[in-house]
């Protein structure tokens, strides 16, 4: 009988550990789960998700990175009914799915703002008659200087309700007790499955011509200085005076993105979105980008050069971690944010043009031994 998973996974604002939490369900299909994806965001096109059966949720997003406010897709106010409706809707999928295994997706590390259903869940969990296993899922980089009382938390609902810590990354690359306080006490429960990255099967042809420059925002939520920086840095580079093209993102708007192309200098391109970015990386001659855990997972995949520039508003930490180990470790060429000027930009990109290709031996494969993590341990449980 194939092991049922409740995959609950929530995107209030940026998507990109939408990617990671998709890709880590594929591989657990291909692995003999039967994968039930609760996706609890505004739905998204494009995403992959093959062999994996998909419930949705009222969708609900908030409108900034302050996370202040919970939203409806049309901004309207997410009420108190609102979580009501939609904490039943949750209890009813968990009762009518009956899964072996729980995930959940950055909770209870993340998406605080959704304790309103999550703790009835992992409740209703508790009190099951033959409980499931039960796991969080995080990347390799938390938000640092978390309040000890949300500290405190978190390690209680760790050590109450889950079996599990399943860290998306590679230890020689990034500790989790680096970024995350209070491992300490469940480092047990803690296990590294290798930073999940694109599988070939995963990585589209890129319909792109090889470029000298390739600048990626992602969807575009948080880019928009990058990509502005971006258009007019073309100018000011000695190694690549041409060749440039510039991804401005899926959500910028359009009248933005219209003045961004009028805006384009001779010998650039400005498109929306790059599909098969891994191997528009791999043609071209430096990839320039945010450090999202994502985007330098498609850089250790592609093994291109790059120019980081992390993504540090509302006191954000965790791109600045990540950007700072990949300097030390002479992956990438880092440009601070304060730093960010067209002529700086170039700077980086010429700097990064004459460096060696990066060498590097840290686990890619998060996706499949993330499976195989989960099936030994479901089985170990019903051996119990």
């Amino acid at each position: 009988m194939q092991p049922k998973v409740f995959f609950y996974v929530q995107h209030l604002w940026g998507v990109g550990h939408v990617y990671r939490a998709s890709r880590i369900a594929r591989a657990m299909a291909r692995h003999g789960f039967d994968v039930h994806l609760i996706w609890g965001g505004t739905r998204l096109p494009g995403f992959n998700l093959e062999g994996v059966k998909t419930r949705y949720l009222t969708p609900v997003r908030t409108s900034d990175v302050s996370f202040s406010q919970l939203l409806h897709e049309d901004l309207r106010p997410f009420t108190k009914e609102d979580e009501n409706v939609r904490r039943a809707m949750l209890l009813e999928l968990f009762d009518e799915i009956v899964p072996d295994i729980v995930i959940t997706e950055a909770y209870p590390f993340g998406r605080r703002q959704m304790r309103f259903e999550l703790l009835p869940l992992m409740e209703r969990i508790h009190a099951s008659s033959n409980r499931p296993l039960v796991i969080a899922s995080i990347r390799d980089i938390m938000q640092e200087g978390r309040k000890e009382k949300r500290v405190s938390e978190s390690v209680s609902l760790i050590e109450q309700f889950y079996d599990l810590v399943l860290v998306h990354g590679d230890e020689r690359f990034a500790a989790i007790s680096d970024s995350l306080q209070g491992t300490e006490s469940f480092r047990d429960k803690i296990r590294y499955t290798g930073l999940v990255t694109p599988t070939p099967s995963d990585e589209a042809l890129s319909t792109l011509a090889p470029s000298n420059v390739l600048v990626s925002v992602g969807g575009g939520a948080f880019g928009q200085a990058l990509t502005r920086a971006a258009v007019q840095a073309m100018q000011y580079s000695r190694h690549y005076p041409s060749g440039w093209v510039v991804s401005a993102g899926t959500e910028l708007a359009d009248d933005e993105y219209e003045t961004l192309q009028a805006g384009c200098q001779s010998g650039m391109r400005i498109v929306r979105h790059v599909p098969g970015l891994v191997n528009a990386m791999k043609e071209t001659g430096v990839s320039v980008s945010h450090a999202g855990y994502n985007t330098v997972a498609d850089i250790f995949r592609s093994g291109c050069r790059a120019v980081l520039c992390p993504y540090a508003d509302g006191n954000e930490t965790e791109q600045l971690r990540r950007t700072q180990i990949m300097e030390r470790a002479g992956l990438a060429v880092a440009l601070a944010p304060d730093h960010l000027t067209p002529q700086l930009l170039a700077s980086a990109v010429d700097k990064a043009a004459t460096c060696p290709p990066s060498v590097h031996h840290f686990d890619l494969d998060g996706a499949e031994n993330t499976a195989r993590i989960v099936l030994e341990e479901f089985k170990s449980l019903k051996l119990a």
